[in-house]
Formats: structure tokens, C-alpha cells, sequence
């Protein structure tokens, strides 16, 4: 007899810009700004409210367990999204949501941005 395992399926090229980019996210009049770290970590801002969490890939799905919501939640994702496209996706737990993987362009400006700021 074979014993199941429970195996994410490979994540999908969507998901590669999200995890090196990272997103803005927009919902319900809110902004997140959301940094993924390979380790499986994440940290975000909402309103000038620091969050993080953890996250997994599984083919077109990201869950994320955080410390805004302690329940896991999974979010299906598009193909073919890539770096400064935006989208709508839709979330177990906020409903619709708009989402803008950042580009590197994006990211290094908000670095400087912030570096000028210390």
C-alpha cells in the first residue's frame, strides 16, 4: 500500500515575480505594500501598521498565514502576470483585491526613497 503525501505542485511564473518583487495590494480602501523573503517569511505595512508572516507556494496558489489573520488563507493566482503588471485577484479572507507586482525599478527608488529618509 502507498502512503499519500500531501505535495505542493510546482509554483507558477506569476508567483517567481511576486516572491522577488513583491506586490502592492489594494482592497476595501486600503493599501498593503507586502515583501516576500525566500526563506518563506513575509513582512508588509498597511496603513502605517507593520505585519509578517509565513507563506507557501502551491502551482497558481499562495498561502499566507500572518499576523493580521491567524487562519491560513490561500489566493489563487493568474499565469502570465510579471513584474509591473496589475491584476485583480480573489482573497478568502478580504474579497476582491487588486494586485501590482512591483518592479525592480520600483523597489530600488523606494529604497532610496527610504535611505534619504534616515
Amino acid at each position: 500500500a502507498q502512503t499519500a503525501t500531501a505535495q505542493a505542485a510546482p509554483p507558477i511564473d506569476t508567483l517567481y515575480f511576486v516572491v522577488r518583487d513583491g506586490i502592492v495590494m489594494s482592497t476595501q480602501g486600503h493599501t498593503m505594500v507586502i515583501d516576500y523573503n525566500d526563506d518563506g517569511t513575509f513582512t508588509g505595512d498597511v496603513s502605517g501598521t507593520a505585519f509578517q508572516g509565513t507563506y507557501r507556494l502551491d502551482g497558481a496558489r499562495l498561502c499566507a498565514t500572518s499576523s493580521l489573520a491567524a487562519s491560513e488563507t490561500c489566493t489563487t493566482y493568474p499565469e502570465g502576470m510579471a513584474s509591473g503588471d496589475t491584476f485583480d485577484v480573489t482573497s478568502p479572507a478580504l474579497g476582491g483585491v487588486r494586485v501590482h507586482i512591483r518592479t525592480p525599478e520600483e523597489n530600488r527608488a523606494a529604497a532610496a526613497a527610504a535611505q534619504a529618509g534616515n
